[in-house]
């Protein structure tokens, strides 16, 4: 691993011996700690070597979560097959490590420490609805994270990089009441399950309505086990004229078209984003509103274009490749990505974490609605988005325009 160290004529046998003990020595070092010299000029650096940078890959593989964020990794390898086949970054591959932490808290913390301190990566990349349970541990460990921030914790820490975030610990955003208010909403009744990610997603709705002067109709649901007609009833009984249900993509479906059996008349908002899965029931769903953090592939720009591909040549598996969840993975990799790029020639955690944070304009090349600056860990919710609905004979997703809707933030 390291170079040999010349020895001169004049230096005595046994000084020529000690230091060869001593290069031993750091070998075994470095190959103990998981860090090997990044080039020749380079210091050690966990999970760094003179060809390769590893990361951590953390989100649900397995457990209740994992259909809904399979296509994650496609999109993942999608763009680091892009990104290898140009060469890496500074001629090293980029490659990752799997943790899976089934959507559990304690299993992420769990997951997170052993990619750390036993497969010594360079950084963490997540998808995760339980990604606060490693978040303050990885901060004390000055760990660099990057992901799609779907918790408060990801505004507190200056280690970790988002360019989405949905909750915040200080309020909401009007974009998804002007919205409904666009639509004609008067009363919303707003579902969520007893889990405190949906509880939280659902409290951000709660306050967008609010403030666009839509009444709120809360209900607390088990999408599980919940009886269909007992709930038209109540939801009936609310006056609401439109529902928002902040479930996973696979329960916000089922619970949907129970709804809309029942009550054809009532309006449909849902987190379901920019997926031609959603399709798959047809007419059931149809006029049903869904909002997307990325630019929809019904309004192409040219970064449509090689995600595509690339998910065509390293994502085969990926039956749907226009997918938000892919998509995340290919905007949250090419983040990563730039993450690296920003750190130099010899890569560490540090110098990832201070040039990426410098970054005034990321875009992923215009796949946000909007550029993101990373220079602040700003406490505040996302405020543009781009919305769809279903049409009319449930084949297609129309845009609601070309352009991102952006509201205000609200306490």
């Amino acid at each position: 691993m390291n170079p040999r160290i010349p020895l001169r004529r004049t230096r005595s046998r046994a000084a020529a011996v000690v230091a060869l003990l001593l290069t031993a020595l750091a070998a075994l070092t470095a190959c103990g700690s998981g860090s090997s010299p990044a080039g020749p000029d380079c210091p050690a650096a966990p999970g760094v070597t003179s060809d390769r940078v590893t990361f951590g890959l953390l989100f649900p593989s397995s457990g209740a979560d994992a259909a809904t964020f399979s296509p994650y990794r496609s999109g993942v390898d999608a763009r680091l097959g892009v990104a290898n086949a140009k060469g890496g970054v500074f001629g090293r591959q980029i490659d990752y490590v799997r943790g899976d932490d089934q959507g559990n808290a304690a299993r992420n913390l769990a997951e997170a420490t052993n990619l750390v301190t036993e497969q010594h990566v360079f950084a963490i990349q997540e998808l995760s609805s339980a990604s606060g349970g490693s978040a303050a541990w990885l901060h004390g460990q000055l760990i660099p994270v990057v992901g799609a921030g779907n918790d408060p914790v990801w505004n507190r820490y200056p280690n970790m990089f988002s360019y989405l975030n949905i909750f915040s610990d200080r309020g909401s955003v009007s974009t998804w009441g002007d919205y409904a208010r666009k639509q004609g909403s008067q009363k919303v009744a707003v579902l969520s399950a007893r889990d405190a990610a949906s509880a939280a997603l659902a409290r951000e709705f709660q306050a967008s309505m609010s403030s666009a002067g839509i009444a709120v109709a809360p209900l607390t649901v088990d999408p599980d086990t919940a009886d269909l007609a007992r709930l038209d009833q109540t939801i009936a009984a609310t006056g609401a004229d439109t529902v928002f249900s902040a479930f996973n993509p696979d329960e916000n479906t089922r619970v949907a078209r129970g709804i809309r059996a029942a009550l054809p008349a009532m309006r449909l908002m849902s987190v379901l984003g920019d997926d031609q899965s959603v399709l798959a029931a047809g007419r059931q769903l149809a006029g049903m509103s869904l909002f997307t953090s990325y630019r929809p592939f019904e309004t192409p720009v040219p970064a449509h274009r090689p995600f595509l591909s690339a998910m065509a040549l390293y994502a085969p598996e990926q039956k749907h490749a226009a997918s938000e969840v892919a998509l995340a993975g290919w905007v949250d990799t090419d983040l990563m990505l730039r993450g690296i790029q920003a750190a130099g020639r010899c890569p560490t955690r540090a110098s990832f974490t201070r040039n990426l944070r410098v970054v005034p304009d990321y875009s992923a090349d215009g796949l946000l609605p909007r550029p993101v600056d990373l220079r602040t860990v700003a406490d505040k919710v996302t405020p543009c988005f781009y919305f769809l609905t279903i049409s009319g004979d449930g084949k297609r997703l129309v845009p609601a325009g070309n352009s991102p809707l952006c509201g205000r933030s609200v306490g």
